[in-house]
């Protein structure tokens, strides 16, 4: 030190912009009152907490608390008596921390360059975790990521007295670095990942672990008297790690509500089971499983006199009986396991053989309660009678899951599909018909019968039809 320096107090204080005071000769009395030079409003505060002395003949600062009923603090030591300050001191009192510097702080010759490494952030953190407590609380409260970059910016140019600030992520660096910033500095602190620090500006990435999320570049103008120091860098350190905690934050909310939409679009058509394993999938691989092969056993079902209901009927109380249908025929479906899918005046269902125990026998439980439930809306007039038919194949196929977060189904293709559904004719009225590899697997509470073999177009040997009895 030498006679004549000027010293100063940065005070930063919660809700309230960064404050720079030049510090007088004499005595400097902190406190709540307003008497006081320097008014601390923080109700860990006493009226009169502690005074600083500055002797300019001596070029010494010292600190002395006031008999104060919390305490006052020098670099995280509790003082209780008349303590000597040297620059970079900090003083708190309450949540209000004092920050002493001298001039050779204000224009120093600070390190351009740093590596942004865990051992700066933690320092940087350690030392503005107040700062950074009231940032946390404003951003929390933040629901989108856009609105929180924005208000991030806004925090800084308050906090630091910088004129501009941008924060900007990964994927939108080259084009949304502003021009009237340097480009070249901006690209030196993404490719080396390094704290940039010149006299009027500050560029500091925004890091998670090693994975870059984004940069907050800031600018104060050059005509203004204090210009950035190196601990004006670590607060822009500081606060980009809590920026990359609220970007985390946010992706991991989009992911949540992107797998809570997708799962409930699942469960319109699949079992809870099957939704939940799906959506596991989807969280490690970023989508929905493709097409695989595997054996299946495949349930078809339909109104068969659909055309004349409609006929018959309004085209509302048409509505009424598909949608009765479909509603009951989900219920049932889901309930045994297997997944649906909805065609024009029918379903198509499907048990995974190797997901789903006994899935020939799941099948024909849920043909045989569909048709329970559907009986009853018989009517003594042949054409105002709703009939329908199930048919069962079992084999092997193509299933998997196809659209994207706002539409969502699965589909499935194959052989055993389409003999499946050219069985659907031989069902009506209220049969259950199914194919060899299907009663094969059926144990003898599901007694059956062969009704005939028959051709199909585009096979060269025919298929053997089955009726499967009631018990």
């Amino acid at each position: 030190m030498y006679n004549g320096i000027m010293w100063y107090l940065v005070v930063e204080a919660l809700n309230t912009p960064q404050k720079r005071l030049t510090l007088r000769t004499g005595i400097t009395r902190i406190g709540r009152a307003s008497t006081n030079e320097i008014v601390v409003d923080d109700s860990a505060a006493s009226r009169f907490h502690a005074c600083i002395e500055y002797k300019p003949e001596t070029n010494t600062v010292t600190l002395t608390d006031l008999q104060s009923t919390n305490g006052t603090y020098l670099n995280r030591e509790r003082i209780s008596r008349l303590t000597p300050l040297k620059t970079k001191d900090t003083i708190r009192i309450g949540q209000v921390l004092l920050h002493l510097e001298n001039e050779n702080e204000v224009r120093p010759a600070v390190k351009n360059t740093q590596r942004f490494t865990r051992a700066l952030v933690l320092e940087s953190v350690d030392n503005h975790s107040l700062l950074l407590y009231e940032i946390a609380q404003k951003l929390n409260t933040i629901m989108d990521l856009p609105t929180a970059l924005a208000e991030t910016a806004a925090l800084i140019k308050q906090y630091m007295n910088a004129e501009q600030c941008a924060v900007i992520l990964e994927q939108d660096f080259d084009r949304l670095i502003p021009l009237q910033f340097d480009p070249e500095l901006a690209r030196k602190a993404i490719r080396d990942k390094s704290a940039e620090i010149r006299v009027d500006t500050i560029c500091v990435p925004i890091m998670a672990g090693e994975d870059l999320l984004g940069l907050i570049y800031m600018m104060r103008p050059r005509t203004v008297t204090r210009t950035f120091v190196q601990r004006d860098l670590q607060i822009a350190v500081a606060i980009s790690h809590q920026t990359a905690l609220t970007i985390q934050r946010m992706r991991l909310m989009g992911l949540l509500q992107s797998q809570e939409k997708v799962h409930r679009l699942l469960l319109q058509f699949v079992s809870p089971g099957e939704a939940d394993s799906v959506l596991g999938y989807y969280s490690k691989n970023g989508r929905l499983p493709g097409l695989r092969e595997e054996k299946l056993t495949i349930l078809f079902s339909d109104v068969a006199n659909s055309s004349a209901i409609a006929e018959q009927r309004d085209l509302k109380e048409f509505a009424q009986l598909m949608e009765s249908f479909y509603r009951d025929a989900a219920e049932v479906i889901l309930n045994n396991g297997g997944m649906i899918k909805y065609l024009a005046t029918g379903i198509l269902a499907v048990f995974s053989n190797e997901k789903i125990s006994e899935a020939e026998q799941r099948a024909v439980d849920s043909g045989r309660e569909l048709i329970m439930r559907m009986k009853p809306t018989g009517s003594l007039e042949e054409s105002r009678a709703n009939i329908i038919g199930v048919s069962i194949n079992t084999g092997m196929g193509m299933l998997g899951y196809v659209g994207g977060e706002g539409r969502v189904e699965f589909n499935v293709v194959g052989d055993v599909v389409n003999v499946g559904s050219h069985m659907l004719e031989f069902s009506r009225p209220f049969k259950i018909i199914a194919g060899s590899e299907t009663v094969e697997a059926l144990g003898e509470n599901y007694p059956h019968k062969l009704v005939k073999a028959v051709y199909m177009r585009g096979r060269e040997s025919p298929v053997e039809i089955h009726e499967v009895l009631s018990r």
